[in-house]
């Protein structure tokens, strides 16, 4: 298990949080998010902001908008939660939390990788980046927010 499953699940654990690990076999998550909510850029505008190196790019460079800094934070609190994702970029498995309304920044691990949180439908998504200027990102489409 990678430094980010090891101590997200421990944390996980700790706090009575139920989760389970899901393959994300060819990063199959990470293509369901990038259909998701990058679905509008063309392949070049993709290539131009080094989407595949960084998906997040999409906020960092205005292509979707997005809440940045501690509004994302506040708004990442304040979404309600069902079951959601948290994707990391350097694992081959994701975690999957039945129920996340729970779910907090505070409790969530961070190692120098990129980790996207998106609820079961992908509707929104919250990114922490491995850039300590860049982020964190929230993004739900407008007239979504509740």
């Amino acid at each position: 298990m990678d430094e980010f499953l090891n101590k997200q699940t421990t944390r996980l654990q700790n706090m009575n949080i139920r989760f389970s690990l899901v393959p994300n076999n060819g990063n199959e998550l990470e293509h369901r998010w990038e259909e998701a909510f990058a679905k509008k850029l063309s392949k070049s505008q993709k290539r131009k902001i080094a989407f595949k190196q960084c998906m997040w790019n999409v906020f960092s460079m205005g292509k979707i908008d997005c809440f940045h800094g501690q509004r994302a934070i506040d708004a990442f609190e304040m979404q309600k939660k069902a079951g959601c994702y948290l994707i990391c970029t350097s694992s081959e498995d994701a975690i999957h939390l039945p129920k996340a309304n729970r779910l907090k920044v505070k409790d969530v691990t961070h190692v120098g990788s990129d980790l996207y949180i998106v609820d079961e439908h992908f509707t929104w998504t919250f990114v922490l980046t491995h850039e300590e200027n860049c982020g964190p990102y929230f993004h739900k489409p407008l007239g979504d927010f509740e």
